[in-house]
C-alpha cells in the first residue's frame, strides 16, 4: 500500500508536479476563504466597536461596556485564529493574499492590545467610564476596526476584479 502511494507521488512528480500545483492552488483557495471569514468577522467587530464608540457619548452602564468589549474580544480572537492559519500557509499563497495578511496582521495586534487595555481598565475602574484613559481605547478600537475592514475589503475586491478581468481575457 505504501509502495503504491510512493509510486503515485513519483509519477505525479515525473509528470510535472500537478500534485504540488494542486496543493498550492488549494492553499490559495483556503487563504481566500479565510480572508473572507476575516472580512465577515471584521464587519461584526466594526459593529461592536461603533456601539462602544457611542457609549462614550451617553451614560451606559459598565456592564454594557463589559458585554460589548467581551463581544469585540471574541471577534478579535476569531480573527487571530484565522490569521494564524493564514500565516501557516503564507508561503504557498498568491502575492495579493500575502499582502492582505501583511496589512491586517499588525492592525489585529493593535486591536487586541487596545481591547485588552480597555478590559483591564474597566475591571479596575468600573465607575470611571468617561475619562480619556478609557475613551481613547474605545476610539482606537473603532479606528482600528475600520482600518482592518477597509484593508481586507480592498484586497478582496481587487482580487475579485482581477479574476473577472482574467475571465474576460480568456486567461
Amino acid at each position: 500500500m505504501k509502495r503504491m502511494t510512493y509510486l503515485a507521488v513519483a509519477a505525479a512528480l515525473a509528470a510535472g508536479t500537478p500534485l504540488l500545483a494542486a496543493s498550492a492552488s488549494q492553499k490559495s483557495a483556503d487563504a481566500t476563504r479565510l480572508l473572507r471569514e476575516v472580512r465577515l468577522l471584521t464587519h461584526n467587530l466594526n459593529r461592536d466597536a461603533a456601539t462602544l464608540e457611542t457609549y462614550r457619548l451617553n451614560r451606559t452602564s459598565w456592564q454594557a461596556h463589559a458585554h460589548r468589549l467581551a463581544l469585540a474580544k471574541e471577534h478579535i480572537n476569531s480573527i487571530g485564529e484565522r490569521l494564524a492559519n493564514l500565516d501557516a500557509i503564507r508561503g504557498s499563497v498568491e502575492l495579493w493574499q500575502r499582502e492582505a495578511i501583511d496589512s491586517i496582521t499588525p492592525v489585529a495586534g493593535q486591536l487586541a492590545a487596545r481591547t485588552e487595555a480597555a478590559i483591564k481598565y474597566l475591571n479596575e475602574h468600573q465607575g470611571r467610564l468617561f475619562v480619556p484613559d478609557y475613551t481613547e481605547h474605545l476610539s482606537a478600537i473603532a479606528g482600528h476596526a475600520d482600518q482592518m475592514q477597509e484593508s481586507i475589503s480592498t484586497h478582496l475586491d481587487l482580487a475579485s476584479a482581477q479574476e473577472r478581468m482574467d475571465k474576460l481575457r480568456g486567461a
